[in-house]
């Protein structure tokens, strides 16, 4: 036994380092896509509350999103624009706070950026419900509070 460890001992020590690698690797990959924004499951899990919600002001959601993107069919990811990840990153950058929610009766994802928590909400609760949404006009019940809630436009 000694003989086959003094003879093979680099073998050994780079089987570890692959499998080590492996796993580190694996583990990794795993977590990115479990944490990603553009994963469908994690857009499900914060649509699904706030489902007779987001149905009443989904055109509203459609107006003053941040961002837009399309959920591809067949898939269980939504893939963004070049200029979305771009503009998801400035935003993350500077340290805003991420809403995420899949507009019912439609294949488009929605993303509303906030300074904070409760800016999102206020500014989800500021929204008209569909019947008093007008084409061409502001998107919520209070137009200055929504503006100043919204992401500054670069």
């Amino acid at each position: 036994m000694l003989d086959f460890l003094a003879n093979n001992w680099p073998y050994l020590i780079i089987l570890v380092v692959v499998v080590a690698l492996f796993f580190v690797i694996r583990g990794a990959l795993k977590g990115l896509k479990a944490r990603s924004p553009f994963n469908m499951e994690n857009i499900r899990k914060s649509t699904e509350p706030n489902f007779l919600a987001l149905q009443q002001k989904s055109k509203a959601l459609l107006a003053d999103a941040d961002m837009i993107c399309e959920i591809k069919p067949g898939s269980d990811q939504v893939i963004p624009k070049k200029e979305d990840v771009k503009f998801f990153r400035r935003a993350v950058s500077q340290k805003f706070k991420l809403a995420v929610f899949q507009v019912p009766g439609t294949n488009k994802v929605v993303f509303f950026f906030c300074k904070t928590e409760a800016g999102i909400r206020r500014r989800l609760q500021n929204l008209v419900i569909n019947q008093k949404f007008r084409e061409g006009k502001p998107p919520y019940i209070d137009a200055a509070t929504g503006e100043k809630l919204r992401y500054p436009k670069a």
